[in-house]
């Protein structure tokens, strides 16, 4: 992104059109269409016959995925995939980022109604995790595990965690950072605890990758119900942004009571400096928060710290650094 003085009046008109590739590319992802041309290449009438659609559209919207290499469009008229947008951009994939698209289609929503939450200073339009449709649920959900497995290792692997010996991962999903963390301490074993909703597909991924015999997954919600005890380590991993500061400091002091002495509380999330304009990203999923959550937001370095240090918590410190939601705050419980 360019910096106040790089801005150029071409760039700025790219930026306010910027929206309308996004758009197609939910709108097709959303249709399932890239599902349907991932088996063969197909014509606009088979396109159309296997979805049940009209063809103006269709014919629309995959003449501009084909203009801006999404799909392929041959010289009969036909739509393709290729391999390599096949294993990203379909449901039976491994390796398919789909989850975190359909995902983008819930964020659209919500963020169309910024310019309204600016201007009334409160989100109005918020809608509950209980209220959200299954559907939304398993996107999210899904969505979290595909952008965070490849950062749940490397933060994994760049901790000391061979200390430990019980883990509570507090907001825990799919157990993505929970997974990274046992594959780096054999020793360790651990306790999702997450929404009833979320805990069944958590079951369900911690038993498909092996790790059923070493982890726990116990329903619960955090904002509502004591922590389980007994725990060297909780982690709150990308939690604390949905809250605000006040909800933090009782969530810490409920981590606080869930810790045997000496045990630690690791903090993953955005950290941002003084200015609250670094990193980047923390700024731009600052808003993001605005338009989700009734108070969440991106907090400062010396914000979690004094809010850890409320709740008791010793020690604190910065333990991995990054721009990425990457960043990791420790802090300890006195002994």
């Amino acid at each position: 992104m360019a910096t106040e003085n790089q801005w150029t009046r071409e760039s700025l008109l790219e930026l306010s059109r910027a929206f309308m590739l996004s758009r197609i590319f939910l709108s097709a992802a959303e249709l399932g269409l890239f599902d349907v041309l991932a088996a063969k290449p197909l014509s606009l009438e088979d396109v159309c016959a296997q979805m049940q659609f009209k063809p103006r559209g269709v014919r629309i919207l995959l003449d501009a995925l084909a203009a801006n290499g999404l799909v392929s469009k041959d010289e009969k008229g036909q739509y393709s995939m290729s391999e390599d947008m096949t294993r990203l951009l379909t449901t039976s994939s491994e390796e398919s980022v789909l989850p975190m698209v359909l995902h983008g289609v819930a964020l659209w929503k919500s963020w169309s109604n910024l310019t309204e939450v600016v201007r009334q200073g409160e989100n109005v339009f918020r809608i509950r995790m209980d209220d959200r449709p299954d559907h939304e649920i398993e996107s999210f959900i899904g969505a979290m595990h595909v952008i965070g497995k490849k950062m749940a290792q490397r933060v994994a692997e760049s901790l000391d965690l061979t200390r430990f010996k019980r883990l509570l991962d507090v907001g825990g999903a799919s157990g993505t950072y929970v997974m990274a963390f046992l594959r780096c301490a054999p020793n360790l074993t651990a306790t999702i605890f997450d929404l009833p909703r979320v805990t069944n597909i958590a079951r369900a991924r911690i038993e498909k990758e092996g790790f059923a015999d070493r982890v726990t997954v116990t329903p619960g919600d955090y904002s509502k119900d004591e922590l389980p005890s007994g725990y060297d380590l909780v982690l709150l991993s990308a939690i604390i942004h949905s809250n605000s500061r006040e909800e933090n400091v009782e969530l810490y002091k409920k981590a606080f009571r869930a810790l045997e002495p000496g045990g630690s509380i690791l903090v993953r999330d955005y950290f941002m400096d003084a200015t609250r304009t670094f990193p980047p990203g923390g700024a731009v999923f600052a808003v993001n928060m605005l338009v989700a959550t009734r108070a969440g937001n991106t907090y400062t370095k010396e914000e979690v710290r004094e809010d850890l240090a409320s709740a008791g918590f010793v020690n604190i410190r910065l333990v991995l650094d990054g721009t990425n939601m990457d960043q990791v705050i420790e802090g300890q419980k006195p002994r």
